[in-house]
């Protein structure tokens, strides 16, 4: 499997396949790594990198945003399938810049969470869509403001409809 691991703002591709059970050859942008992969407990692993050993505990904290434990570092690091970042990259340009968020699907517009003026944080819902009766959650890619709302609740969207705009806070 394909990931891109975002820390800091840094996107990292990894790619991840097991050789062995337990064992892993895991490369990093350019690098390989080969990883004995342990389940200690519910969040804990014990990997051994070559031949390093680390204790790790990992948790998610929000849709593919994981803390990670080492020591005593802590690390916030979104790991997300390469072929969904393509995807949602695909439907908002990129992130730290005004994002147009567009419809993934086609569907009905079920509620508006967020008005223009609304300031939201990174990965906060704006829009649910109602498509073959599943909710959908639209969520902001950035934090920022939305500076539009395209549409209306109880509209119906095909997939590439804008819905709205958010744009980043001033640094």
């Amino acid at each position: 499997m394909a990931y891109i691991a975002t820390f800091k703002d840094e996107d990292f591709r990894v790619k991840v396949e097991e050789s062995k059970s337990g064992v892993y050859c895991v490369r990093i942008n350019d690098e390989d790594y080969q990883v004995d992969c342990f389940k200690a407990q519910e969040n804990i692993y014990s990997l051994i990198i070559d031949h390093q050993s680390y204790e790790v505990d990992v948790d998610e904290i929000d849709n593919d945003i994981y803390s990670v434990m080492l020591k005593d570092d802590h690390f916030d690091i979104q790991i997300i399938d390469e072929k969904k970042k393509k995807l949602a990259e695909k439907f908002t340009g990129g992130r730290g810049k005004r994002q147009e968020i567009k419809s993934p699907m086609a569907g009905n517009i079920w509620k508006l969470l967020k008005i223009p003026g609304d300031t939201v944080k990174e990965g906060e819902v704006l829009i649910i869509l109602e498509a073959m009766k599943m909710e959908n959650e639209i969520r902001s890619p950035i934090e920022g403001v939305v500076t539009s709302v395209e549409v209306e609740e109880g509209s119906t969207v095909s997939a590439g409809t804008r819905l709205c705009q958010v744009d980043p806070h001033e640094k």
